[in-house]
Protein backbone atom coordinates (compact mmCIF):
# COMPACT_ATOMS: atom_id res chain seq x y z
CA UNK A 1 0.00 0.00 0.00
CA UNK A 2 1.46 3.80 -0.93
CA UNK A 3 0.91 6.13 1.13
CA UNK A 4 1.26 9.99 0.95
CA UNK A 5 2.87 11.45 3.86
CA UNK A 6 2.32 14.92 5.67
CA UNK A 7 4.76 16.52 8.20
CA UNK A 8 3.70 18.38 10.90
CA UNK A 9 3.54 22.86 10.76
CA UNK A 10 6.85 23.89 11.30
CA UNK A 11 8.40 20.70 9.72
CA UNK A 12 9.74 19.40 6.08
CA UNK A 13 9.13 15.85 4.79
CA UNK A 14 13.15 15.17 5.81
CA UNK A 15 12.41 15.67 9.11
CA UNK A 16 8.90 14.11 9.12
CA UNK A 17 11.18 10.96 7.34
CA UNK A 18 13.46 11.18 10.30
CA UNK A 19 10.84 11.04 12.81
CA UNK A 20 8.94 8.10 11.21
CA UNK A 21 11.64 5.94 10.62
CA UNK A 22 11.12 3.21 12.54
CA UNK A 23 7.48 2.57 11.35
CA UNK A 24 8.73 3.16 7.88
CA UNK A 25 11.32 0.42 8.20
CA UNK A 26 8.93 -1.80 10.46
CA UNK A 27 6.07 -1.76 7.86
CA UNK A 28 8.65 -2.14 4.46
CA UNK A 29 10.71 -4.61 6.09
CA UNK A 30 7.91 -7.06 5.21
CA UNK A 31 6.83 -5.20 2.08
CA UNK A 32 3.24 -3.76 3.81
CA UNK A 33 4.06 -0.42 2.68
CA UNK A 34 5.77 2.13 0.44
CA UNK A 35 5.72 5.71 1.56
CA UNK A 36 6.07 9.27 0.13
CA UNK A 37 7.07 12.03 1.84
CA UNK A 38 6.41 15.76 0.83
CA UNK A 39 6.69 19.44 1.99
CA UNK A 40 3.93 21.67 3.28
CA UNK A 41 3.47 24.23 0.39
CA UNK A 42 4.00 27.46 2.62
CA UNK A 43 7.54 28.25 4.14
CA UNK A 44 6.92 29.32 7.72
CA UNK A 45 9.01 30.73 10.59
CA UNK A 46 8.50 28.73 14.14
CA UNK A 47 6.93 31.03 16.92
CA UNK A 48 9.42 33.13 19.21
CA UNK A 49 10.99 30.44 21.60
CA UNK A 50 10.30 27.30 19.59
CA UNK A 51 12.72 27.33 17.06
CA UNK A 52 14.84 24.41 19.05
CA UNK A 53 11.91 22.09 19.53
CA UNK A 54 11.06 22.41 15.73
CA UNK A 55 15.54 22.31 14.58
CA UNK A 56 16.92 23.89 11.92
CA UNK A 57 15.21 25.09 8.97
CA UNK A 58 13.94 24.66 6.32
CA UNK A 59 10.16 24.95 7.91
CA UNK A 60 7.08 24.59 5.93
CA UNK A 61 3.19 24.84 7.52
CA UNK A 62 0.11 23.70 4.80
CA UNK A 63 -2.08 26.19 6.40
CA UNK A 64 -1.26 29.88 7.17
CA UNK A 65 -3.19 32.88 7.97
CA UNK A 66 -4.86 34.58 5.03
CA UNK A 67 -3.77 38.29 6.20
CA UNK A 68 -0.44 38.49 8.37
CA UNK A 69 -1.15 42.28 9.06
CA UNK A 70 -4.64 41.98 10.84
CA UNK A 71 -5.60 41.64 14.91
CA UNK A 72 -6.60 38.25 14.58
CA UNK A 73 -4.12 35.71 15.91
CA UNK A 74 -2.63 32.35 14.17
CA UNK A 75 -4.02 29.45 15.85
CA UNK A 76 -1.03 27.79 16.61
CA UNK A 77 -0.07 31.08 18.16
CA UNK A 78 -2.66 29.84 20.96
CA UNK A 79 -0.78 26.71 21.88
CA UNK A 80 1.08 28.14 25.05
CA UNK A 81 -2.15 28.20 26.46
CA UNK A 82 -4.40 25.63 25.24
CA UNK A 83 -7.53 25.73 27.52
CA UNK A 84 -9.08 22.64 29.24
CA UNK A 85 -12.90 21.60 28.93
CA UNK A 86 -15.08 18.68 29.22
CA UNK A 87 -15.16 17.28 26.08
CA UNK A 88 -13.06 16.99 23.10
CA UNK A 89 -15.06 19.22 21.31
CA UNK A 90 -15.39 22.21 23.85
CA UNK A 91 -11.96 22.57 24.27
CA UNK A 92 -11.72 23.16 20.35
CA UNK A 93 -14.74 25.33 20.29
CA UNK A 94 -12.66 27.75 23.13
CA UNK A 95 -9.42 27.40 20.99
CA UNK A 96 -10.94 28.24 18.02
CA UNK A 97 -13.48 31.52 19.87
CA UNK A 98 -13.45 34.62 17.94
CA UNK A 99 -10.14 36.47 16.82
CA UNK A 100 -8.80 33.81 14.92
CA UNK A 101 -7.27 34.43 11.56
CA UNK A 102 -9.31 33.24 8.79
CA UNK A 103 -6.63 30.68 6.83
CA UNK A 104 -9.30 29.52 3.96
CA UNK A 105 -6.63 30.59 1.17
CA UNK A 106 -3.58 28.78 2.25
CA UNK A 107 -6.48 25.43 3.02
CA UNK A 108 -7.94 25.11 -0.04
CA UNK A 109 -4.03 25.84 -2.14
CA UNK A 110 -3.50 22.36 0.20
CA UNK A 111 -5.74 20.39 -0.90
CA UNK A 112 -5.57 21.36 -4.17
CA UNK A 113 -1.80 20.78 -3.43
CA UNK A 114 -2.30 17.23 -2.74
CA UNK A 115 -4.89 16.53 -5.64
CA UNK A 116 -1.87 17.28 -7.66
CA UNK A 117 0.41 15.04 -6.28
CA UNK A 118 -2.02 12.32 -5.97
CA UNK A 119 -3.02 12.97 -9.95
CA UNK A 120 0.85 12.80 -10.88
CA UNK A 121 2.21 10.53 -8.52
CA UNK A 122 -0.68 8.36 -7.68
CA UNK A 123 -2.60 6.22 -7.02
CA UNK A 124 -1.97 6.25 -3.03
CA UNK A 125 -4.29 4.18 -0.94
CA UNK A 126 -3.30 5.56 2.29
CA UNK A 127 -2.52 8.79 3.34
CA UNK A 128 -0.74 9.90 6.92
CA UNK A 129 -0.25 13.19 9.07
CA UNK A 130 1.32 14.25 11.74
CA UNK A 131 -0.43 17.25 13.68
CA UNK A 132 -1.03 19.67 11.26
CA UNK A 133 -0.20 17.28 8.57
CA UNK A 134 -3.23 15.18 10.26
CA UNK A 135 -5.84 18.21 10.25
CA UNK A 136 -4.81 18.37 6.25
CA UNK A 137 -4.69 14.74 5.57
CA UNK A 138 -8.45 14.41 7.11
CA UNK A 139 -9.89 17.51 5.51
CA UNK A 140 -8.34 16.35 2.21
CA UNK A 141 -10.20 12.89 3.00
CA UNK A 142 -13.41 15.16 3.15
CA UNK A 143 -12.73 16.74 0.03
CA UNK A 144 -12.69 13.62 -1.85
CA UNK A 145 -15.67 12.72 -0.38
CA UNK A 146 -17.22 16.07 -1.64
CA UNK A 147 -15.40 15.59 -5.16
CA UNK A 148 -16.98 11.78 -5.29
CA UNK A 149 -20.49 13.14 -4.50
CA UNK A 150 -20.62 16.17 -6.59
CA UNK A 151 -18.23 14.20 -9.75
CA UNK A 152 -18.62 11.13 -9.22
CA UNK A 153 -14.75 10.44 -9.34
CA UNK A 154 -14.06 7.79 -6.91
CA UNK A 155 -11.65 8.21 -3.98
CA UNK A 156 -8.47 6.89 -3.92
CA UNK A 157 -7.79 6.97 -0.26
CA UNK A 158 -8.69 3.56 1.72
CA UNK A 159 -6.99 4.48 4.76
CA UNK A 160 -5.75 6.65 7.09
CA UNK A 161 -3.04 7.21 9.70
CA UNK A 162 -3.25 10.11 12.22
CA UNK A 163 -0.40 11.16 14.61
CA UNK A 164 -1.52 13.68 17.00
CA UNK A 165 -3.82 15.43 15.26
CA UNK A 166 -6.67 17.79 15.34
CA UNK A 167 -9.92 17.47 13.38
CA UNK A 168 -10.61 18.63 9.80
CA UNK A 169 -12.12 21.15 8.50
CA UNK A 170 -14.84 21.42 6.67
CA UNK A 171 -14.25 21.64 2.42
CA UNK A 172 -17.16 23.17 1.80
CA UNK A 173 -16.94 26.44 4.51
CA UNK A 174 -13.15 25.29 6.32
CA UNK A 175 -14.64 25.77 9.44
CA UNK A 176 -13.97 23.24 12.27
CA UNK A 177 -15.77 20.18 11.68
CA UNK A 178 -16.65 19.07 15.25
CA UNK A 179 -19.14 15.77 15.90
CA UNK A 180 -21.56 17.48 18.11
CA UNK A 181 -22.47 19.80 15.66
CA UNK A 182 -22.11 18.49 12.25
CA UNK A 183 -23.15 15.25 10.05
CA UNK A 184 -19.74 15.12 7.96
CA UNK A 185 -17.59 11.85 8.81
CA UNK A 186 -14.74 10.39 7.61
CA UNK A 187 -16.24 7.14 6.05
CA UNK A 188 -12.88 4.99 5.57
CA UNK A 189 -10.45 3.14 8.17
CA UNK A 190 -8.59 5.16 10.26
CA UNK A 191 -5.45 4.77 12.89
CA UNK A 192 -5.46 7.28 15.33
CA UNK A 193 -2.29 7.63 17.38
CA UNK A 194 -2.44 9.31 20.36
CA UNK A 195 -0.46 10.12 23.61
CA UNK A 196 -2.29 10.25 26.66
CA UNK A 197 0.78 13.11 27.84
CA UNK A 198 0.22 14.88 24.91
CA UNK A 199 -1.09 18.38 25.91
CA UNK A 200 -3.30 18.32 23.17
CA UNK A 201 -4.43 15.46 23.35
CA UNK A 202 -8.07 16.82 22.89
CA UNK A 203 -7.49 17.37 19.11
CA UNK A 204 -6.62 14.24 18.42
CA UNK A 205 -10.05 12.87 20.24
CA UNK A 206 -12.16 14.99 18.42
CA UNK A 207 -10.65 13.82 15.19
CA UNK A 208 -11.30 10.54 16.17
CA UNK A 209 -14.88 11.03 17.03
CA UNK A 210 -15.24 13.00 13.61
CA UNK A 211 -14.61 9.43 11.65
CA UNK A 212 -16.54 6.24 11.47
CA UNK A 213 -16.34 4.48 14.57
CA UNK A 214 -16.55 0.96 13.19
CA UNK A 215 -13.48 1.51 11.20
CA UNK A 216 -11.85 3.67 13.58
CA UNK A 217 -8.44 2.04 15.92
CA UNK A 218 -6.88 4.29 18.08
CA UNK A 219 -3.45 3.64 19.65
CA UNK A 220 -2.35 5.32 22.35
CA UNK A 221 1.81 5.21 23.13
CA UNK A 222 1.54 6.71 26.27
CA UNK A 223 3.41 9.39 25.43
CA UNK A 224 3.15 13.54 24.89
CA UNK A 225 3.12 15.30 21.57
CA UNK A 226 5.74 13.13 19.67
CA UNK A 227 5.60 10.18 17.23
CA UNK A 228 6.77 6.82 18.91
CA UNK A 229 10.36 5.00 18.38
CA UNK A 230 10.17 2.09 21.09
CA UNK A 231 10.64 -1.12 19.63
CA UNK A 232 7.92 -3.11 20.93
CA UNK A 233 5.46 -0.17 20.34
CA UNK A 234 6.81 0.03 17.20
CA UNK A 235 6.25 -3.70 16.20
CA UNK A 236 2.94 -3.50 18.00
CA UNK A 237 1.79 -0.33 16.65
CA UNK A 238 3.17 -2.44 13.25
CA UNK A 239 0.23 -5.16 13.51
CA UNK A 240 -2.78 -2.70 14.53
CA UNK A 241 -1.98 -1.09 11.06
CA UNK A 242 -1.71 -3.78 9.14
CA UNK A 243 -4.69 -5.41 10.05
CA UNK A 244 -6.34 -1.86 9.05
CA UNK A 245 -4.69 -2.26 5.99
CA UNK A 246 -6.14 -5.34 5.40
CA UNK A 247 -9.37 -4.41 6.53
CA UNK A 248 -9.49 -1.68 3.98
CA UNK A 249 -8.20 -3.53 1.07
CA UNK A 250 -10.81 -6.21 1.11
Amino acid sequence: MKFLCLPGAYGSADKFQVQLAPLVNELTSDGSAIFRFVDAPCEAVPPEGFEDFFGKPPYYRFIEPDEKETGDTDVLSRIRDFPECDTAEDTMRELMKEGVASSVISTNRAIQYLFDIMDKEGPFEGIIGYSEGATVASTFLLAEQKRFEETGRKPQIKCAIFFAGWPPLDPSNYSMVLSDESDLMINIHTCHIIGSLDPYVAGSMALYNTCEPDTAYIFDHGKGHTLPREKGVIKELGDVIRNMMAEASA
